[in-house]
């Protein structure tokens, strides 16, 4: 009896032990912070689809702050983060939350279809809406975000190396506020908050 109870205390830690193996092959560390230069416009124009394979546009949006954060399905620990922050903000800002649109736009459009999108952001939380496209809209608004992206071979896959900032976008389509994924639910809540009691109705 003895023995087998060793011999399953060593196989579950050679199994907690595989966990952060795929952190442990991704050679580049996320920047935490977006490659903004002073002055640069941030945001702007987009064609992508939605869950459904419609078209949306930045005009889909009219009217709505916007919560924008670049990554992709496949991502080993800073997307997952991220959206489980996201979900928790947007229930600390209770009602304030009907004005925030929050949107994951994928960088691995090979990949991440609008049907893996849908059910990838439905895990965390409904309100996010996933959005793809072909490699040249993805490249379009990312530029227009001033996103950093990489694509790093593992074997015969691969990950992305990309920001991890979130965008704080106001209904006129002006960054407001880089939140980093450092920042607790809580924090990045309040400045929300602020930020749309600020703006009033608008």
């Amino acid at each position: 009896m003895k023995p087998t109870w060793i011999a399953s205390a060593v196989l579950i830690l050679l199994l907690l032990a595989a966990l952060p193996l795929s952190f442990q092959l991704w050679p580049a560390p996320v920047p935490l912070a977006a490659a903004v230069d002073g002055g640069q416009r941030i945001g702007g124009p987009f064609e992508l689809q939605g869950p459904d394979g419609r078209r949306v546009t930045e005009q889909s949006f009219e009217g709505q702050w916007l919560l924008v954060f670049f990554g992709f399905t496949r991502c080993a620990d800073v997307c997952p983060t991220t959206l489980v922050q996201i979900a928790k903000l947007l229930d600390g800002l209770g009602e304030q939350g009907a004005r925030l649109q929050p949107l994951f736009i994928s960088l691995d459009p090979e990949r991440d279809t609008p049907e893996v999108l849908a059910a990838y952001t439905r895990f965390f939380d409904e309100r996010i809406l996933g959005l793809t496209g072909s490699p040249e809209q993805i490249r379009q608004v990312a530029d227009a975000y001033g996103v950093y992206v990489r694509k790093v071979p593992m074997g015969d896959t691969y990950m992305l190396d990309h920001t991890g900032s979130v965008y704080l976008m106001s209904p006129a389509g002006e960054l407001v506020s880089l939140i980093s994924p450092q920042r607790t639910a809580a924090d990045a809540a309040r400045e929300i908050s602020a930020a749309l009691a600020q703006a009033g109705n608008g």
